[in-house]
């Protein structure tokens, strides 16, 4: 028997317990000083507290389809109402409630996939038209489903090349997806002329909202001319939106509506041969907690439209002083028009990344986009609006170091995972 047993052998006290989840947590990045990077934003400390209670009154809650408690299925039946408001879903939609954005993108390529194959029997090995710029849970999805993917190089205007993609088309090709917006630039793919590709080609079109689905429809309340980037769009077969991004519920919550629901049993697994009866679940998990649930909905519930609309006005506040902030900063430029959240900026002067590094170093845990070096931020309603300044104060130093240093990035220190 091995002398390092990990498990104790008694138990520990919470305070104990207590004492040192606080000291692991002391040498984590605080998500509400405002770092605009390592959480996704969240929508103030009332809010805060609402989604954590009710997810606390749910955390030892069973969610599995009809064995689910009754307070499950009703809060899932509300939530998916709601989501599909705010999403603008025509009549006759589905909606599937998953873990993440890569479960969510898994099951609309499965769905791509699963109707190719009744469309197109006997063709070669399905294929996945995208952009340079389209997430890689895509790309795992292709690779879990026997599947390959090609992707295109964005254009000029980081967006994704819709003659290019057109161009790119082949008989192997069975889904086209587009990002409303990206998460490397944050520029809103042209959806409507990509979702007429898959018209013409006859392919399944998936728009990944995950980054902008719950934000882009307030944004749109506020006056921002948004192009048309949902299920309504002719072709659009799918579209996933993540709630724990703008939608600023707890972890845990993505959506994945259809637009036609009798498409659902595309990804869903149904299976009855075995001792237990039928096992049937619409995601990859089968069980699943309940307080992510609880959480979004009372997230949902406790904002309102009202509630989201003036979140989305705070994304536009901060975005327009973080805009002006670096503009101020000699050196840097912005890399593209803030759009939806994200924003990037870089430098023909000095060493972007090195300035990164020197911010991760002050305290901000940076992000930094590969193609071109840029940094990278992902913009949040915050309560105090002196974090924007506390930001653009520090930047403006670790910029000052670098240019007067000559520093360069040591390198290896930004992934995206």
């Amino acid at each position: 028997m091995a002398a390092n047993r990990p498990l104790p052998e008694k138990g520990t006290i919470w305070q104990e317990l207590e004492h040192e989840l606080a000291e692991l947590r002391s040498r984590d990045a605080p998500w509400g000083k405002g770092i605009f990077h390592d959480y996704w934003p969240n929508g103030g400390s009332a809010l805060q507290m609402v989604s954590a209670e009710a997810s606390k009154q749910f955390t030892h809650h069973l969610w599995l389809g009809r064995f689910s408690q009754p307070s499950l299925v009703e809060m899932g039946t509300q939530l998916e109402a709601m989501v599909m408001d705010i999403l603008d879903a025509p009549e006759g939609s589905g909606c599937t409630f998953t873990a993440g954005g890569t479960e969510t993108n898994f099951l609309a390529v499965l769905a791509a996939r699963e109707w190719a194959r009744e469309r197109r029997p006997g063709a070669g090995t399905p294929e996945i038209l995208m952009s340079r710029s389209t997430h890689p849970s895509f790309d795992k999805a292709a690779h879990y489903l026997g599947m390959t993917v090609n992707r295109v190089p964005v254009a000029d205007n980081l967006r994704a090349d819709p003659e290019a993609m057109a161009a790119a088309v082949t008989e192997n090709t069975v889904m086209i997806v587009g990002s409303a917006p990206p998460y490397p630039h944050g520029q809103i793919d042209p959806i409507e002329s990509i979702a007429q590709i898959a018209r013409e080609h006859g392919l399944w079109c998936h728009v990944d909202g995950c980054v902008g689905g719950f934000l882009l429809p307030f944004l749109r309340e506020i006056g921002h001319e948004i192009p048309a980037s949902d299920l309504n769009v002719d072709g659009v077969m799918s579209m996933s939106a993540d709630l724990h991004k703008y939608a600023y519920a707890p972890h845990g919550m993505s959506a994945l509506l259809l637009r036609d629901a009798k498409h659902v049993r595309l990804h869903e697994h149904d299976f009855d041969n075995w001792s237990m009866g039928r096992f049937r679940v619409p995601g990859v998990m089968g069980t699943r907690g309940g307080a992510p649930l609880a959480g979004a909905w009372a997230t949902f519930r406790f904002l309102g439209r009202e509630g989201f609309i003036e979140l989305a006005r705070g994304v536009e506040r901060s975005t327009k002083r973080m805009r002006a902030g670096i503009e101020a900063i000699d050196g840097l430029k912005l890399l593209a028009e803030p759009e939806a959240g994200v924003f990037t900026f870089l430098s023909d002067e000095f060493d972007i990344e090195a300035v990164a590094e020197a911010m991760t170093e002050a305290g901000y845990s940076s992000s930094v986009c590969r193609e071109p070096t840029a940094m990278h931020l992902l913009m949040e309603p915050v309560e105090d609006e002196s974090l924007v300044e506390k930001y653009l104060e520090t930047l403006k130093s670790a910029v000052d170091k670098v240019r007067s240093s000559g520093r360069q990035a040591a390198g290896g220190k930004f992934s995206y995972a």
